[in-house]
């Protein structure tokens, strides 16, 4: 009976090693999952900017260089999504100072249903995670509950880098 005491604890010993084994693996591939999430919804397929221009007012963009290497100055972009229902856009407008977004604005031009509700919950939910951020540091997966609109935005915001650069 003694032999078969040690082998149920070393059968216990090895399950419990294979336990965690398996909850470390776990873990870090989830980490590593978000981390890649994070990095690939900027790189959408489906995501198409058709347009961007800079609304400085002054016909052309005299802006000064600033840190970050934009300049300063108010720009705009259209940026398309693709949904379930279609291609979607929003445009986005925002004004630069010191490569920090300072004012922003969203237009929406949802053709209506569920594009328009939750172009809606976008545009309830996205300032706060925008304004006073540096340009860069500004790219948005999920917004009360709209998954694609960020799409647009972001593809937008790449647009408008673009244009800013200095």
């Amino acid at each position: 009976m003694d032999v078969h005491k040690g082998m149920n604890k070393s059968i216990i010993g090895i399950l419990v090693i294979v336990v965690l084994v398996v909850a470390v693996t776990a873990a870090v591939a989830l980490s590593g999952n978000q981390a890649t999430q994070t990095t690939t919804s900027d790189n959408d397929t489906d995501t198409d900017v058709t347009e961007s221009t800079d609304t400085s007012g002054s016909g052309t963009n005299n802006a000064t260089a600033v840190a970050g290497n934009y300049k300063d100055g108010t720009y705009s972009a259209a940026g398309a999504y693709r949904t379930p229902g279609g291609q979607e856009s929003i445009d986005v407008t925002l004004t630069l100072a010191g490569g920090v977004i300072s004012d922003i604005s969203v237009t929406q031009n949802a053709s209506g249903g569920e594009a328009k509700e939750y172009q809606d919950a976008f545009v309830s939910g996205y300032k706060s995670q925008v304004v006073g951020k540096k340009i860069d540091e500004v790219s948005l997966s999920r917004v009360a509950g709209s998954s694609l609109t960020p799409n647009g935005f972001n593809s937008s915001l790449t647009a408008i880098k673009r244009e800013a650069e200095a």
